[in-house]
């Protein structure tokens, strides 16, 4: 009962995060869905046309963030309708199915999910690109929030590669300087995953759960006002 209250109050804390993340928007509109469609047809022209790893990187990246951008809207338009909503909506869920652009919902999640391969090809193919950081910090934190349903401790579908290139990618992300990387959700995140690691004996428990609570300090210490460490403390037992 006691484990079932935890994950009841780490599943309302989960959803309230989840909410404040999902961007304010204007409908969708003609023009920008005309926009949407240009940037990544362009795109698409570029990966057929061109043999140079740094413009297939590019067309990767910029395909992610276009799609990223998509789905959010319609996310919000599903948790606040039911489903996506609007005309143009509609025209765009069309036009992307018919250029190949197909964005993928979530059966269990209810929810369109995050462009990953294409943030995936974009690091692998150029690395130290201007915009890796952005596209590894959007790689971590969409492929976290995509994984579960209530608890992510219990991901949907999680190898134990994933889940080492995931806390790489972490660890990679702490030593991060640039503001673009919000380093409360990277700490949240790296916890969690932690969690995962000593369950899937990727990690001791006694190393992983030393690295868990030195995240969780760091957390509490520069984040005095986020709620996140309570879903730690209930996920981590404390």
């Amino acid at each position: 009962m006691k484990l079932q209250v935890r994950l009841r109050a780490c599943a309302w804390l989960l959803g309230g995060i989840c909410s404040l993340s999902v961007w304010a928007h204007d409908s969708i509109t003609t023009e920008t869905r005309q926009r949407f469609m240009l940037t990544l047809q362009q795109s698409q022209q570029v990966l057929a046309s061109t043999t140079s790893p740094v413009d297939k990187a590019k067309a990767h990246f910029t395909m992610a963030t276009t799609l990223d951008e998509i789905r959010d809207l319609f996310n919000e338009d599903i948790q606040s309708h039911g489903s996506v909503n609007g005309l143009e909506s509609a025209v765009l869920l069309a036009e992307l199915a018919r250029g190949g652009f197909t964005l993928h919902k979530s059966k269990q999640i209810g929810l369109y999910l995050s462009p990953l391969d294409h943030y995936r090809s974009a690091l692998s193919l150029h690395p130290k690109a201007g915009y890796a950081t952005l596209a590894a910090y959007r790689l971590f934190k969409n492929q976290f929030y995509d994984s579960f349903t209530d608890n992510p401790l219990q991901p949907l579908s999680q190898s134990r590669e994933e889940l080492t290139k995931l806390l790489q990618i972490g660890d990679t992300l702490l030593k991060s300087k640039d503001p673009i990387v919000n380093q409360e959700e990277v700490h949240f995140i790296q916890a969690i995953h932690t969690l995962q690691a000593i369950d899937q004996q990727l990690l001791s428990p006694a190393e992983g759960h030393k690295k868990f609570k030195q995240l969780l300090t760091q957390l509490r210490s520069q984040y005095p006002q986020s709620l996140k460490p309570l879903t730690l403390e209930a996920l981590g037992n404390l």
